[in-house]
């Protein structure tokens, strides 16, 4: 019989599996319902921007999801806090997880036009703050994916999603991606999200195991 703290964590587990679904849910929904917006290349943020019509979902969905990533964190901390790796790990989710909600607080401030990564300085130090860590969570997990069969997979992948969205920042400044800037940052969000999703859910098969 699972006592109440292993449901606990199972279900702080769980926060981690449905958070990066949820998010990304709200980006294809919102780009697809916001008027003028083209999804190809215009950027995530721009859904955000005070100008939108729909910008309260995609800056609500960041606080939604920091909230749910920062549980999760909590539930990693609580299903294999045992090693240092482990610490650093949810260390580097919870500032994730802030980074996130504060991209919420902080929305995009320009409307829909071509622009340069240093135009709107706020939000895009705040993406930086909600990017970087998780990227470095990811090569941080893998050391301890190395360790457990179980969560191997997550690891290797790893390694694969960290070195195809180190890039993702400077896409805006490369002319010739510029007409496809919105598409490969949502597949290169998209990856991240897959990444916390599966690994969420290795660590939530392995609890119900134990």
């Amino acid at each position: 019989m699972k006592s109440k703290e292993d449901n606990i964590t199972r279900f702080l587990l769980l926060c981690g599996v449905f958070a990066p679904i949820i998010m990304m849910s709200i980006i294809i929904v919102v780009g697809q319902i916001t008027p003028d917006y083209d999804p190809i290349s215009n950027t995530i943020s721009q859904m955000g921007t005070p100008a939108s019509p729909y910008a309260i979902l995609l800056n609500g969905g960041y606080v939604i999801y920091g909230i749910l990533m920062g549980l999760a964190a909590c539930g990693l901390y609580r299903s294999i806090s045992s090693t240092i790796m482990a610490q650093r790990m949810t260390m580097l989710l919870c500032i994730h997880a802030i980074g996130t909600i504060l991209l919420g607080v902080f929305p995009d401030s320009l409307d829909l036009i071509p622009k340069q990564f240093t135009d709107d300085l706020l939000h895009n130090t705040v993406s930086v703050i909600s990017y970087v860590p998780l990227l470095v969570g990811i090569l941080v997990f893998r050391r301890i994916a190395y360790q457990e069969k179980a969560l191997r997979v997550a690891g290797i992948l790893g390694l694969v999603i960290v070195a195809i969205s180190l890039p993702m920042p400077t896409i805006a400044m490369f002319e010739p991606l510029k007409p496809i800037s919105g598409l490969l940052q949502r597949l290169l969000s998209g990856s991240s999200f897959f990444w916390l999703t599966l690994t969420f859910f290795l660590l939530y098969r392995r609890r119900c195991r134990l």
